[in-house]
C-alpha cells in the first residue's frame, strides 16, 4: 500500500484564502495549476504548526471522489494484482480495501472499503465496479491509501488531465 502523500496549496480566492489538499505534488502540476479533479478537499481552517488533517477540519471534494472511483473502475481491471485475485477467487467479488485500515485480514470497517468489482469464472466482470458510498477519504486513521498500482494509475490520470 502507498500512503497518500498530501500537499496543501494555499490559494487566494474571491472568498479569501483557502487551503486545498491534493495528492498531486507540485512537480506534477500543469501550467494551468490545480485542476478540480486533483483537489481532494479543503481545510476548514489553516493548520497551525504540528496540526494534522482530521475529519473535523477537512471537507472532501465530490469532484475528486467521483474522479477517484472512475479511475478505479477504468484501471482496476487491468492491474495485475486485481486480475490475480480474481483468478484466485473464481466467483464473487474483489474488494478494494483502504490501506489505512487497522484490520486488513479481519472485519474491515465500512469506511475503509473503497469499492468492489464483481468476479465470474476468475475474471473481473466488465463495468462491474461499485463504489462504496460509506468510504471516507479522511478518517481518524488518516488519509485514504490505495494499493500501489492504483495509486500510480490515479496520479497518472490526474497528471494527464487537459
Amino acid at each position: 500500500m502507498i500512503a497518500s502523500a498530501v500537499c496543501v496549496y494555499q490559494v487566494e480566492t474571491s472568498e479569501g484564502r483557502k487551503d486545498y489538499v491534493s495528492i498531486l505534488p507540485p512537480e506534477r502540476l500543469s501550467s494551468r495549476g490545480l485542476p478540480p479533479e486533483a483537489i481532494v478537499g479543503v481545510l476548514s481552517r489553516p493548520l497551525d504548526e504540528g496540526d494534522v488533517i482530521t475529519p473535523e477540519n477537512f471537507a472532501r471534494n465530490r469532484i475528486f471522489v467521483e474522479f477517484l472511483h472512475a479511475a478505479i473502475a477504468r484501471r482496476g481491471p487491468l492491474l495485475p494484482g486485481l486480475v490475480a485475485e480474481a483468478k484466485r477467487q473464481g466467483d464473487g467479488s474483489v474488494v478494494v480495501i483502504d490501506g489505512r485500515t487497522r484490520t486488513p485480514a479481519g472485519a474491515v470497517p465500512p469506511e475503509d472499503i473503497i469499492g468492489a468489482f464483481a468476479v465470474k469464472d476468475g475474471q473481473v466482470v466488465p463495468n462491474s465496479y461499485l463504489a462504496n458510498p460509506r468510504h471516507r477519504i479522511v478518517s481518524t486513521d488518516g488519509f485514504f491509501r490505495l494499493p500501489a498500482e492504483l495509486h500510480a494509475a490515479l496520479l497518472e490520470e490526474l497528471a494527464n488531465l487537459p
